[in-house]
């Protein structure tokens, strides 16, 4: 027992700071589109008219930003000498514009082109070539191609919609669509904050992340540990709900979206608690029924039923299960280390003291240093 209870001691002491991998939620109305891009290639090309055309028109009722990030890949090797062109050029205010060019003659990018190029745009050709060559664009080059290998780019074109990964080329009205879709989850987000759907102190040393799935036959199980252990540690534990219907339980996401209009009424854990105590799928009356008897407004809890309104809320935290590699319900995360399955009571508060007598050392080297 002592030894497991060390080992996870260690591992605490190693581990990322709770919710790290969680997205921070973008401000509601507002979209950015970061682009990983290459001007020598082909697929790129594609791709260069619709994310002008974003650029450029924008989409109603979104703030649309797009960054240009360079990510000159090694199979091209002109592709280089275009990136500092594009970077020149936007010295003088022509970035758009020599992005046009580039991607539109991706067969004519050596020195002479891109110089015929800037004289086309009326660039001011004595300082296009000083600048063209200059050790400040050379680096922010480098700093982009860091940035995307970071992220892990592998190929072009890469591109991150509030932090969501997309690739390959995309008409401008379907990427309009994946503009539209992340402002509604922006929204959601806000909506429906992750402290909504949470317990426990909020300065409390250890997160659990709850991955569940309200019509799982274990999830319940699990509900019941953790609040066991929530009992134990009320000033040290914060329990995170993160919603995963799995596809498998045809009603859960019906259930998952209850669950996030219960929790803007201030009402997510007895809500979520009445859905698993059922054991059973529940229907759209059995859910606004059981709204009903929690003293919510049944029209109104209908009504956002119907519309859909928190399904992009319930999509955020899949994504995040995604990211996290969890497929199956229940999962936990205790300050960052996973848990599959349903953790005996024993296991759990294992790992809790290991995270708690990590803190406790780390303060201790602290006041030591």
């Amino acid at each position: 027992m002592m030894l497991l209870l060390w080992t996870l001691l260690i591992a605490a002491q190693t581990t990322s700071a709770p919710g790290a991998a969680a997205r921070a939620p973008a401000p509601a109305d507002r979209v950015e589109v970061v682009l990983f891009s290459d001007f020598q290639c082909p697929f790129c090309a594609l791709l260069a008219q619709p994310v002008r055309q974003l650029e450029t028109k924008g989409v109603e009722g979104v703030d649309v930003t797009v960054r240009f990030k360079n990510f000159p890949l090694p199979i091209h090797p002109r592709a280089a000498l275009a990136h500092q062109a594009a970077l020149a050029a936007m010295r003088q205010g022509k970035f758009w514009e020599m992005h046009d060019l580039l991607f539109a003659n991706q067969r004519k990018a050596e020195r002479d082109d891109v110089l015929g190029y800037a004289r086309t745009l009326g660039l001011d050709l004595v300082r296009f070539q000083k600048d063209i060559d200059s050790d400040e664009i050379k680096a922010s080059i480098a700093a982009d191609k860091a940035e995307g290998d970071r992220r892990r780019v592998t190929g072009t074109p890469t591109y991150y919609i509030n932090g969501k990964p997309y690739v390959g080329a995309r008409s401008y009205e379907q990427l309009k669509q994946l503009v539209v879709g992340e402002q509604r989850r922006a929204r959601a987000l806000a909506d429906v904050t992750d402290t909504m759907v949470s317990q426990g102190a909020s300065d409390a040393p250890v997160i659990i992340e709850l991955f569940a799935d309200l019509e799982s036959p274990i999830s319940p199980s699990a509900v019941r540990v953790v609040d066991e252990v929530m009992a134990r540690y009320p000033a040290e534990v914060r329990v995170q709900f993160r919603n995963l219907p799995l596809a498998f339980h045809p009603g859960a996401a019906l259930a998952h979206e209850a669950a996030m209009t219960a929790a803007k009424a201030g009402r997510f854990w007895d809500f979520a608690r009445g859905v698993l105590a059922r054991r059973q799928p529940a229907t759209d009356r059995d859910l606004i029924a059981l709204a009903g008897r929690l003293g919510l407004d049944e029209a109104a809890f209908a009504d956002t039923l119907r519309q859909h309104r928190y399904a992009a809320r319930v999509d955020a935290d899949l994504d995040v299960a995604r990211t996290r590699g969890v497929r199956g319900s229940p999962a936990l995360f205790v300050n960052g280390r996973r848990i599959d399955g349903v953790p005996t009571l024993a296991a759990l508060t294992q790992y809790v003291e290991a995270e708690l007598m990590a803190r406790h050392v780390g303060r201790l080297e602290q006041h030591s240093s």
